[in-house]
């Protein structure tokens, strides 16, 4: 992967850490805003589980993450737990924005984020 431009593809399959490094999953899919061109969120299988997962995956706000360029990882201020306790939806429900998945996300990670920087 290169420094700025990327492809989507590189993208998918990148780790998300958390606080200390602990892996939290891998990126499965990016939202991009086609009227702002911007990255939305970043859709993330939860790492562990068994027989390849729930088939839930969580919404993580774009804003909650960083590039990690020497970890080739991206990074969030949550823990495991934290990401446990986060908005999880499936494929169907994803595809579907009536869910209001990306308002319940975006407030979640809104206030995790909030409350680590007191």
């Amino acid at each position: 992967m290169q420094d700025g431009l990327t492809k989507s593809s590189d993208v998918v399959g990148l780790h998300l850490t958390g606080r200390d490094g602990v892996r939290l999953g891998a990126v499965r899919e990016i939202f991009v805003d086609l009227v702002s061109g911007l990255i939305e969120f970043l859709i993330i299988e939860p790492a562990g589980g068994l027989l390849g997962g729930s088939g839930k995956f969580h919404p993580v706000p774009w804003e909650a993450v960083r590039f990690d360029r020497i970890g080739r990882s991206f990074q969030a201020e949550i823990s495991k737990d934290e990401l446990k306790g986060a908005p999880s939806y499936d494929r169907e429900q994803l595809a579907n924005e009536s869910y209001g998945w990306p308002e319940l996300a975006n407030r979640y990670f809104s206030g995790a984020t909030q409350s680590k920087q007191k």
